[in-house]
């Protein structure tokens, strides 16, 4: 069976999606609850890496396992053994040649600002003291959208393939709270925090809009701004073909 999972999850004490030895990563814990559920420990193919810190919403991966329990209940099964951090939103059996990663079309995140001080949410929210321009951060973000060399938004160098293709990109705000979304087919590393990090600047009046094509032209991390604490980042969604 290639079961489908679709998770919610905190990533405050995760470094990240991918398993890595000696650290707790949700492919790691994931990985865990199977060996106790099925007898063996399988590697489940996440939708993306996502950095240590950051939050998901509806995440999605998948693995392949020989079992006779009925996939309506190993939601059931593999929450029994899941931290609280990690959360179960469905399980479904998957065409057999369903891949996570490879058949995404495009990935959604969000990044959350916030200036007013907040304890309930503080693992979710970056908190910044600077008035910002929303104005001029909604001005900046759809230069963002169609395909770009993103060089200047990733601190790896080595990234064999920079270009990307960003569908969606816009900034709203909501009783206080400013809202960066970007859809896009591939995401670099560290790339939604180093333009979050960019438009903050442009929204405490530090660069007019137009800085953000600059930026991406000059194909130069040292261009953009600095890279925005993983804390407000969340994976949002992720798209399949029909």
């Amino acid at each position: 069976m290639n079961v489908r999972l679709l998770l919610e999850f905190d990533g405050t004490d995760f470094q990240g999606w991918q398993r890595q030895p000696g650290v707790r990563t949700v492919q790691g814990v994931i990985a865990e609850a199977t060996e106790a559920v099925f007898g063996e420990r399988i590697a489940p193919i996440g939708a993306g890496r996502t950095d240590a810190g950051v939050h998901a919403l509806a995440y999605v991966c998948n693995f392949h396992v020989d079992t006779n329990i009925p996939v309506k209940r190993i939601a059931a099964a593999l929450t029994a053994h899941l931290p609280d951090d990690i959360v179960i939103l469905g399980a479904e059996s998957a065409p057999e040649a369903f891949h996570a990663r490879y058949d995404a079309t495009s990935r959604r995140y969000l990044y959350q600002i916030t200036r007013v001080p907040t304890a309930l949410r503080r693992r979710m929210v970056h908190l910044t003291r600077y008035d910002l321009d929303l104005g001029a951060m909604a001005g900046a973000a759809p230069a963002l959208v169609g395909e770009h060399d993103f060089t200047s938004f990733t601190p790896t160098l080595n990234e064999r393939n920079p270009v990307c293709t960003v569908l969606a990109a816009d900034v709203t705000e909501t009783e206080g709270v400013v809202t960066v979304s970007i859809e896009a087919n591939r995401f670099l590393q560290h790339m939604v925090r180093v333009i979050v990090g960019t438009l903050i600047e442009i929204g405490r009046g530090r660069h007019n809009p137009e800085h953000i094509m600059e930026v991406m032209g000059k194909r130069d991390r040292r261009a953009a701004g600095p890279t925005a604490p993983a804390r407000g980042l969340v994976f949002a969604e992720v798209r399949y073909p029909r």
